[in-house]
């Protein structure tokens, strides 16, 4: 098993490749967990290899859901879970109906989000709805069908109630990969509340983009052009992180970090950023307000002086109104204008010389 490949953010894989970093088996076992590439049954594959080769520990009591006394016991746990749930699935019954929606890449803001189409029609078999999503599939040419998730909940308010809820990625070929799948009514999964410490090369005024929202939340949009942000602080730059980690002080919703994000209107705003194993480098040319932010990053990192910062911020909210005649080419790159932008100021300079 190549454990680095585990993690979604490639940036931190190629990080704990290069430290040569080694995780336990509880580690190993929530970033299988985590992982929003894998199919089910690549991650019952990996789960059954950690029960083979790796040594056992006990869980933290705090991490211990359906009493699970070692971190094997709760592995096979969740290998159950997941059989189980994916054998309902697929099971025909007269008391069930089944819904389904997809999500999709949408132009908007000179950007990609996330789009998500909802249906409100009910189906009474899986097949219809398989039916239906293949033929989504074969008539996508604009929505760039990226993901779909698919509802089975009993109709009946009995003590055998529940309500699954199923993913799939569309994987290099266009065909269903089916990637996660739990029981909403049962709540928390055995894994769903473990904290990590993964080593990361991010610091400080870094900028980054996230790739998702929580993991399961609102479907597997794998889209590494979201969210651009500025890294502020991060969990685990914590001092004694891992000492309080280990006496089960933290839960996954702390797997997170603060950072500046720009709005469409060009205000700078303070928030959290969660997951950080889904973060990557930020890369390309950002657009619109979204420029502001590579001032920000300079600013922090302390390449460029305030002044500089608060001329370009200006200039950008205010759609090239204002004069950056002061400034060298390297210093407004570093504020945050485009070659373009650059350009353009080039062009106007040379054209108030001639009047």
């Amino acid at each position: 098993m190549d454990t680095y490949k585990l993690i979604n953010s490639k940036a931190i894989q190629e990080y704990c490749r290069k430290i040569k970093h080694q995780f336990n088996i509880l580690e190993l076992a929530v970033l299988i967990y985590r992982n929003k590439r894998m199919s089910i049954e690549e991650k019952i594959c990996a789960y059954k290899e950690l029960i083979a080769d790796y040594p056992d520990m006990k869980m933290i009591k705090k991490y211990r859901p359906q009493n699970y006394d070692t971190v094997k016991d709760m592995i096979r746990g969740e290998i159950e879970r997941i059989e189980n749930l994916v054998k309902i699935l697929k099971t025909d019954e007269q008391d069930v109906i089944y819904t389904y929606n997809y999500y999709c890449k949408n132009i908007y803001d000179n950007g990609i989000i996330e789009g998500k189409y909802e249906y409100r029609d009910v189906y009474k078999t899986l097949k219809e709805v398989k039916d239906l999503i293949k033929q989504d599939i074969k008539e996508d040419e604009e929505k760039e069908i990226l993901s779909f998730a698919i509802r089975k909940r009993t109709i009946s308010n009995n003590k055998n109630k529940y309500e699954i809820r199923v993913e799939y990625l569309l994987d290099e070929d266009r065909h269903l990969k089916l990637v996660n799948i739990y029981d909403i009514e049962s709540g928390y999964l055995d894994m769903n509340m473990i904290c990590l410490n993964i080593p990361t090369p991010f610091k400080k005024g870094d900028l980054l983009i996230s790739i998702s929202d929580t993991p399961f939340s609102k479907g597997y949009v794998l889209d590494n052009k979201r969210f651009p942000f500025v890294l502020d602080n991060l969990i685990t730059w914590r001092d004694n992180f891992q000492e309080a980690l280990d006496r089960g002080s933290y839960d996954s919703s702390d797997m997170q970090g603060t950072a500046y994000l720009v709005s469409s209107d060009g205000k700078i705003y303070f928030d959290n950023i969660f997951d950080y194993d889904s973060w990557e480098y930020c890369e390309g040319e950002l657009k619109e307000n979204k420029r502001i932010l590579k001032g920000v990053s300079s600013l922090m990192k302390e390449q460029i002086g305030i002044d500089l910062f608060l001329q370009v911020y200006e200039y950008i909210k205010k759609e090239n109104e204002l004069s950056l005649n002061f400034y060298t080419t390297e210093g407004l790159e570093l504020a945050g204008l485009t070659k373009r932008d650059i350009n353009i100021l080039e062009l106007k300079k040379e054209y108030d010389e001639i009047k």
